[in-house]
This record gives C-alpha cells, sequence and structure tokens, in this order.
C-alpha cells in the first residue's frame, strides 16, 4: 500500500496549523444549532494509483459532525476502476464506504454508507482529526484528472 501525495486542502491546513486543535469539544446530546460549514479540496490522479493506496484529504476540526448527504466527490471519468473509501484512521470508512467513480459523476457520502446504526451514528470528533481517502479499487487511473471533494460538517463550537 503506498502513501499517495496529500490533498491541496491537506498540504495548505498542515502548512498553515489550520487543525482547531484549540476548539473545546460538546457532548453529542447537546448538538443542536450548530453552523454547516464545507471544506472543498482537490486531489489530481497520477496514473500510479493502486488498491489500498491513501491520502489525506482535510482536517476536521474538533467536534466536527460530518454531513454525509451534504459532502460528495466529482469528478470526469477517471479511467477503468477507482472505488473510494473515506474516514479517518480509527475508521476508514466511517464517512463513506465504497464510492464508485469509475464512470465518474458525482456521488454523495451518504449514498454509500453501511446501514448499521453505529455507521450511522452522528458522531462529533473528539479532536482535530485527519480525513483519509482510501483506494478500495483502482485500475488504469488516468493520470490529470482531479477529484474534487466537498466535505460539510457541522460545527457546534
Amino acid at each position: 500500500m503506498a502513501a499517495l501525495t496529500n490533498s491541496s486542502l491537506f498540504t495548505a491546513q498542515a502548512a498553515a496549523l489550520l487543525d482547531g486543535s484549540e476548539r473545546p469539544t460538546r457532548s453529542p446530546s447537546a448538538l443542536t444549532g450548530g453552523t454547516l460549514k464545507a471544506l472543498l479540496a482537490t486531489y489530481t490522479c497520477t496514473g500510479s494509483e493502486a488498491g489500498a493506496d491513501t491520502f489525506n484529504l482535510c482536517y476536521l476540526p474538533k467536534g466536527a459532525v460530518v454531513a454525509r448527504g451534504d459532502s460528495y466527490v466529482s469528478c470526469v471519468d477517471p479511467g477503468t476502476t477507482l472505488t473510494l473509501d473515506i474516514g479517518t484512521s480509527a475508521n476508514g470508512d466511517v464517512y463513506a464506504d465504497g464510492i464508485v467513480l469509475s464512470a465518474g459523476g458525482t456521488v454523495t457520502f451518504g449514498s454509500t454508507v453501511a446501514g448499521t446504526a453505529g455507521d450511522l451514528a452522528f458522531a462529533a470528533t473528539t479532536d482535530n482529526t485527519a480525513v483519509i481517502v482510501t483506494l478500495a479499487s483502482a485500475g488504469t487511473v488516468t493520470a490529470g484528472v482531479v477529484l474534487y471533494f466537498t466535505v460539510s460538517y457541522w460545527d457546534f463550537n
């Protein structure tokens, strides 16, 4: 498994230390009336991507709750096969499991989440958290194709 180049947003956040580490946490029971925010990130395919490769997408601040139905990835036809999981180091597909982009298009995170109660829970991040994309499968990916990610989250701080 190779670690791919990070997304443009992750690189900028890491360089600027915009990881939200100073934000306080709230308990999930206090999650009412937050502000919906969105992070936009891109990843440009190199053509050497393979299954199980990963790249860092962005940081979520402490206390963030991902709005899966408002989060999505878009691209033109990236090649023969491209399937993504989106999550964290603790749970690699907590936000999206098996996004199929093999023909391109736009797919929301919420359309691919497994149907168990634990997977659908709206759990707030307990610390600043890196969002990681794992290529569940990749075959003959076209170099130069740009993946456009929108990660929407509720900020209750």
